[in-house]
């Protein structure tokens, strides 16, 4: 594989079959997920499931309640009311990819209907 290039790439990915297509795009994705899955202390989370964040906000998410809650793992790194800002300071804090969340009431009933 001396020329490989992504034009090279592309042209071998067109000539698929599509069930092919759609297996690399999974593989793709999970590819991309694993690597961003990293947290700041270069530990691999399971980035499909972020199990650690899903038990901490299980536990905690009501104390924040209408504000948005950037996670690593079980780490709280900010909160507030400014999605941008959140954002931004737990990348600061150095996490890349920081699990940020909307905190909503867990015991207010959603529909998820437009009205």
């Amino acid at each position: 594989m001396t020329n490989v290039t992504f034009e090279n790439v592309l042209k071998v990915v067109q000539a698929l079959p599509p069930q092919d297509q759609r297996r690399l795009r999974q593989w793709l994705d999970e590819q991309e997920q694993q690597q961003s899955s990293q947290s700041s202390n270069g530990e691999t989370q399971p980035a499909s499931l972020r199990e650690r964040e899903m038990r901490w906000l299980a536990e905690h998410e009501a104390e924040y309640v209408g504000q948005w809650i950037a996670l690593d793992g079980d780490r709280l790194l900010s909160q507030g009311t400014d999605p941008h800002a959140v954002r931004r300071a737990a990348r600061a804090a150095g996490v890349e990819n920081p699990f940020v969340v909307f905190a909503e009431d867990p015991d207010e009933f959603f529909s998820g209907a437009w009205l």
